[in-house]
């Protein structure tokens, strides 16, 4: 699942005392409003490749967004139990073990088989890609993994992205080729459905109001510029 990094976010971090944050583009979508926060408040957003980023709860996004999750669900989990059967202790406990293993899950999400030269040159198994969650598609079961991007110095981005029997809208905000794998790729404009088979290839434009669908299960390379897609 994708964190979302908003100017809030930024804001208290700044407020914190932090100067920096790191982040993941795979894993990470910022807001545009996030990014002028950041530079005006003098904030530096790092990006690092997946599996590089610090583990420290005190200097890390997922520590912060951890933080704030925790004390939300406290909150609720008390709001709704009798007083009689708040055991504040035991609450604590239950809730922390919740989200460990909700964190545990979202790191076994999307992830791949990478090989990187000292020149750049990047090579990603395709075989090893397991899907993460797409978290812009309305809650539907849409698999994505960002296999190239910022943090490999890259000016275009790649990645994998399959689902099976369903559709969602979409406008983009970048270009973006879409090369299928398996199945059938629907895209529909306006009142015209097109289909992509295996070895077909689109090319959607920028500004282009789509939705995305497929009758069966379906999996793609998708390629985009800029490689920030999720921030455009």
């Amino acid at each position: 699942m994708k964190s979302l990094l908003t100017a809030e976010t930024i804001k208290e971090l700044h407020r914190n005392g932090q100067t920096s944050v790191e982040i993941t583009p795979q894993r990470t979508i910022i807001t545009p409003e996030a990014r002028d926060v950041a530079k005006k408040l003098g904030l530096k957003i790092v990006d690092v490749p997946v599996g590089s980023e610090r583990k420290k709860d005190s200097t890390s996004l997922a520590g912060n967004n951890r933080h704030d999750s925790l004390q939300a669900i406290k909150k609720a989990v008390r709001e709704k139990l009798p007083a009689a059967h708040q055991n504040s202790s035991l609450l604590d406990q239950l809730i922390e073990k919740a989200l460990k293993d909700l964190q545990h899950q979202e790191e076994e999400g999307s992830s791949c088989d990478r090989e990187k030269a000292s020149n750049g040159v990047v090579l990603v198994r395709g075989s090893s890609v397991k899907p993460g969650k797409f978290d812009g598609a309305g809650g539907k079961p849409i698999g994505l993994t960002d296999v190239i991007g910022a943090a490999d110095n890259s000016s275009i981005a790649a990645g994998y992205m399959q689902w099976e029997n369903c559709s969602f809208p979409w406008t983009l905000n970048y270009d973006e080729i879409d090369v299928v794998l398996e199945g059938e790729l629907h895209i529909t404009c306006g009142n015209k459905t097109h289909i992509g088979k295996p070895g077909d290839v689109f090319f959607i434009p920028k500004g282009a109001a789509i939705e995305f669908g497929s009758p069966g299960k379906v999996r793609f390379v998708y390629v985009t510029y800029p490689a920030d897609w999720s921030a455009q």
